[in-house]
C-alpha cells in the first residue's frame, strides 16, 4: 500500500499532467486539425495514466530492481492476480480509444502506447515503492490495443453510416 507522501506526490503529478492537458489540447487540436473534444480526452487519458504510473522518487538500488524486473522477479506494490491484471487492461482502454479517435491510426496508437509503457515500467525501477513488471506492460498494451480496436470499429461504422446517407 502506498504511503501518504507517495499518494500525495502521485496526486500532485496527476493534477499537473491534467492541467497541462487542458492547457495544450486546443493548440494541439488546431495544429492537427482533429476534434478538440477527442484531443482533450486523449491528452487527459495519457495524463491520468502517466500520473498514476510514473515514479515519484529516485532511490539507490535501481540497477538491482531493473535486473529483477527484466527477470520477472520484482515485488509487486499491489497484489497480483486477476483483479490487478484486469485493472492494468481496463485503465488503458480510453487511451487507445481516444488516441485512435484523434489520430485515426489504431496500429500506430497501439505501438506508441506499448512503447510508452515499456519506458514507464523501466522508469518504475527508479522508485523502490513502485514495481516494474513485464506482465503489466503486456496488460497495458492489451488495454491500449482493445481501445484502439474499438476506436477503429467506431470510425469504420461511422464512415459506413455517412456513405449510406449519400
Amino acid at each position: 500500500m502506498p504511503s501518504t507522501p507517495h499518494a500525495a506526490v502521485m496526486a500532485a503529478l496527476t493534477l499537473l499532467l491534467v492541467v497541462a492537458a487542458v492547457v495544450a489540447y486546443r493548440p494541439v487540436a488546431r495544429r492537427t486539425g482533429r476534434s478538440a473534444q477527442a484531443t482533450l480526452g486523449a491528452l487527459l487519458a495519457v495524463g491520468v495514466c502517466l500520473g498514476m504510473t510514473l515514479p515519484d522518487q529516485i532511490a539507490a538500488g535501481a540497477a538491482g530492481r531493473l535486473g529483477a524486473c527484466l527477470a520477472g522477479a520484482s515485488v509487486r506494490t499491489l497484489t497480483g492476480g486477476f483483479a490487478h491484471n484486469a485493472v492494468n487492461v481496463v485503465l488503458w482502454i480510453p487511451m487507445g480509444l481516444l488516441g485512435t479517435a484523434v489520430s485515426r491510426r489504431p496500429v500506430a496508437v497501439t505501438l506508441a502506447g506499448s512503447g510508452a509503457w515499456v519506458l514507464v515500467e523501466l522508469l518504475q525501477t527508479l522508485d523502490p515503492v513502485r514495481s516494474c513488471q513485464p506482465v503489466d506492460w503486456a496488460n497495458n498494451t492489451l488495454g491500449v490495443a482493445i481501445g484502439a480496436l474499438v476506436g477503429w470499429l467506431v470510425a469504420v461504422r461511422g464512415r459506413r453510416g455517412v456513405q449510406e446517407c449519400r
